[in-house]
């Protein structure tokens, strides 16, 4: 049913409604029971369904995060926690490797000191122990040298998608008078993502697509929502500062500290009442946060960040469920 029958439909029933009272004559009482049905049914029309379009939209930017183990708001429904677990643990692996590789580098450099050494006895049984070794770091490093492939080729597919995604909103969002300037700001930021994901730099690539959903509040503000676009803008400030705390730019991560603070401060007091424990849970961590990013603390802001991602996640799912 389209929104111009529905408001149609709704004229029509408070016509009906109201043709036998003025005819009899209404009483005062009568009359305010008609004004508060009247504002009852305006408000019906103004609360829009949330758009498909962008939702998916939307959901294709979080699973890039997904993909190159990022901090990522779990699209479905359940789960969210145990997903910001696995992607630090993916997040903290890369480290791992990178520092084992270098280790095994620093190692292999000792080994040919020895050789040179003329110790030929620990020449043979190091290049025993050298080979097995190598062989194992070589099934380890194809192995992963395959699943950073297939993540890599899942980004290239995502990023093609949201284009057409993009180009197919672009028409709905004209019509709900989407400001030509942000328009190309998006346009501009999926533009510059498509370029970064061909250097396969995970961190650029990251912080690319989080720039990309920093627009994302402002096309949902569009719609008329019961939830506010505001808690978006939250989760990119929140993951930004996790970005931004791996890399030790503790200056910009500040600025997104102080900028989450004065978002949460907008929203926190327009709760309701069962939303309250969420919000409280959501309020703590935000704290706990800022404390550890004020003391440059990258290992602590990783995970306290993905925490704050996890309760707003909640407070999300809180609006979909009170529909």
């Amino acid at each position: 049913m389209s929104g111009r029958y529905l408001f149609s439909s709704i004229l029509l029933a408070f016509a009906v409604l109201i043709m036998p009272a003025a005819m009899s004559g209404c009483s005062g009482g009568g009359s305010q029971q008609q004004d508060v049905q009247l504002q009852a049914a305006q408000k019906k029309i103004a609360e829009e369904k949330e758009s498909e379009k962008l939702k998916k939209l939307e959901e294709n930017i979080e699973s890039l995060f997904e993909a190159l183990g990022g901090p990522a708001i779990k699209a479905e429904a359940g789960g969210g926690q145990e997903k910001q677990i696995e992607g630090h643990e993916q997040a903290s692996g890369q480290q791992e490797d990178k520092q084992q590789e270098e280790g095994q580098k620093a190692s292999g450099q000792q080994e040919e000191k020895q050789h040179e050494d003329g110790q030929q006895e620990g020449q043979k049984e190091g290049g025993q122990e050298s080979s097995q070794g190598g062989k194992q770091q070589q099934d380890k490093q194809k192995d992963d040298g395959k699943k950073d492939s297939d993540a890599w080729k899942k980004v290239d597919k995502t990023i093609t998608s949201l284009h057409y995604q993009w180009n197919d909103l672009m028409p709905e969002i004209t019509k709900k008078g989407a400001d030509m300037k942000l328009v190309d700001a998006f346009d501009n930021s999926l533009n510059s993502l498509t370029t970064e994901a061909e250097s396969r730099n995970r961190d650029k690539v990251l912080s690319s697509a989080n720039r990309l959903y920093s627009h994302v509040p402002d096309l949902f503000s569009l719609y008329r929502l019961k939830m506010s676009p505001e808690l978006k803008r939250m989760v990119y400030y929140t993951r930004n500062i996790i970005l931004e705390s791996e890399k030790d730019n503790w200056e910009q991560a500040g600025k997104d500290k102080d900028s989450l603070e004065k978002s949460w401060s907008l929203l926190r007091n327009t709760l309701e009442e069962e939303q309250k424990k969420i919000g409280d849970k959501l309020d703590f961590s935000i704290y706990e946060l800022k404390k550890v990013v004020s003391e440059n603390n990258k290992q602590l802001s990783v995970i306290k960040g993905r925490i704050v991602l996890n309760n707003i996640k909640q407070l999300m799912d809180s609006f979909k469920e009170s529909k």
